[in-house]
């Protein structure tokens, strides 16, 4: 938020960001004559929240805040993760000294907090969130500052308030209202610009009824000339900013206050001066809700080397068609891709399961092994699942070595990563040439799902290779041979 004033023109332009913004003022309005380049750049812009606590219990995390009568009347400008306090009517500090965070906001006068009330509210008192900061004061002189002169701030303080307390205050108009130094003390004002050594040390002094704060700054050694530039930088706890005011203000809209910037002769005559304006106002929350989230994409391949071997058909998002198997005892490789997001903060899991093994024309392949031969299951005849280079060498829970075609016929499956680390197992583990698993035949065998590919938290565009291998011997009957693999994701929100 800027605001520039001078003698012919006014220009006002509000940003608002996230939360916070930063506000820089400047005027030139003369009472000697006008300092130049005057500035306030407030750190924190934000209003506090200042409410009356109708109600709140101790043990529960529930809080009512009044309605009407105070500078907020409402919860609009309360916000989720904001630290708040309870005063009571005499606001004589934070009850049992204590801060809660808010939890979320239920509607225009209830609120949760984090965690349950140590003490009831006082009904008569107050629910507050300070909002304070470092201001920087800037300005050029226009004429000298003689030696034993100073520069003045005056900072206007709400009326009949401890100004000093930390405990933000407000009046009904801006008039009444003001800032809290909040314990602001010498050791927390650096100046710079015209030999900060030749600078006494601050003076601050709290304002009382309705006098306004004052910071004197006193030049002790040689003048300070004419156009030097000056900036007062006021630090420590951070100057906490009023709640709005209790009449005529609309939200969103700025109570802009005056800060008088004065440069002093030795006997406190006012050589120079400006009012530029802090200006501040409701913050903006930006508040989005992000569903859960789970996507597993399955693709198709081109012909191409994956996990290592070369496929020469080209396989589908649906389909891995080997066609005709021209030659027996002979590796055939084919792949799919695998990508998974997620946003589960725990994770996620792919199972591969079987409906059965292939069998010719969709047959029922009893049982998960031949009952004689390579291929016969009962009446039925099947392309088995491998055992890899020896019976039970390999299963759909354990990987073996598959390097040997000829004797140990069937249909498997290994993994490699493309991004990320999720795939279980991988085809060149161990150093292996070709480390694969069985499909788990859930029908027949009564086998449990697979993990095929994981992770324990959010991912974005894992993905794995998952590539097949069939090979047969050379008895196997002709037919159309066929079985339904199935992928399964799940996320753990």
């Amino acid at each position: 938020m800027f605001i520039a004033m001078n003698k012919k023109w006014l220009v006002l332009v509000l940003s608002s960001t996230l939360i916070f913004a930063s506000l820089h003022f400047s005027s030139t309005v003369a009472r000697a004559a006008s300092l130049n380049n005057t500035s306030v750049t407030m750190s924190n812009s934000r209003f506090s929240f200042k409410a009356g606590s109708s109600s709140g219990t101790s043990g529960s995390s529930l809080i009512t805040i009044g309605s009407s009568g105070f500078p907020d009347n409402n919860t609009n400008h309360l916000f989720p993760g904001n630290t708040v306090c309870f005063a009571d009517a005499g606001q004589n500090g934070c009850i049992g000294s204590t801060n809660y965070k808010v939890s979320n906001i239920i509607d225009s006068t209830h609120f949760n907090l984090t965690t349950p009330l140590s003490a009831s509210v006082d009904t008569s008192g107050y629910v507050v969130a300070t909002e304070s900061g470092t201001w920087t004061v800037a300005f050029t002189t226009v004429s000298a500052i003689p030696n034993g002169g100073s520069i003045l701030i005056t900072i206007p303080m709400a009326d009949n308030a401890n100004g000093n307390d930390g405990i933000p205050d407000s009046g009904s108009s801006i008039l009444t209202g003001g800032f809290d130094l909040n314990k602001l003390i010498a050791g927390n004002i650096a100046i710079t610009g015209c030999t900060q050594a030749n600078f006494g040390t601050p003076v601050v002094t709290a304002g009382a009824t309705t006098v306004d704060h004052t910071i004197s700054i006193p030049r002790n050694t040689a003048s300070c000339a004419a156009g030097t530039a000056i900036v007062i930088t006021i630090g420590g706890n951070g100057i906490v900013n009023p709640a709005p005011i209790t009449s005529g203000h609309t939200q969103g809209t700025a109570d802009v206050y005056g800060i008088t910037v004065a440069t002093r002769d030795y006997g406190n005559n006012i050589i120079d001066n400006a009012i530029p304006r802090a200006a501040p106002v409701e913050a903006v929350l930006v508040s989005a809700n992000v569903d859960e989230s789970l996507s597993l994409v399955v693709a198709g391949l081109a012909p191409g080397t994956y996990c290592g071997k070369s496929q020469t058909i080209t396989t589908t998002a649906t389909s891995i068609p080997w066609g005709h198997i021209a030659a027996a005892n002979t590796f055939y490789y084919a792949a799919q891709t695998l990508t998974v997001n997620t946003n589960a903060a725990s994770g996620y899991a792919v199972t591969i399961q079987e409906n059965d093994q292939m069998g010719k024309n969709g047959n029922t392949c009893t049982g998960t092994a031949p009952s004689s031969g390579d291929y016969t299951f009962g009446t039925s005849t099947c392309i088995r699942d491998t055992v890899c280079n020896g019976t039970s060498a390999c299963s759909e829970t354990t990987s073996a070595d598959w390097t040997i075609p000829t004797g140990f016929a069937g249909l498997g499956y290994t993994e490699a990563s493309m991004s990320g680390t999720d795939a279980p197992f991988f085809y060149n583990e161990m150093s292996r040439t070709w480390s694969s698993k069985q499909l788990p035949d859930v029908a027949q065998g009564g086998k449990t799902a697979q993990t095929v590919m994981g992770n324990s938290g959010p991912v974005n565009n894992s993905q794995i290779y998952l590539c097949y291998t069939i090979t047969i011997p050379g008895t196997q009957p002709s037919g159309y041979y066929y079985n339904i693999v199935k992928y399964t994701a799940t996320a753990t929100f």
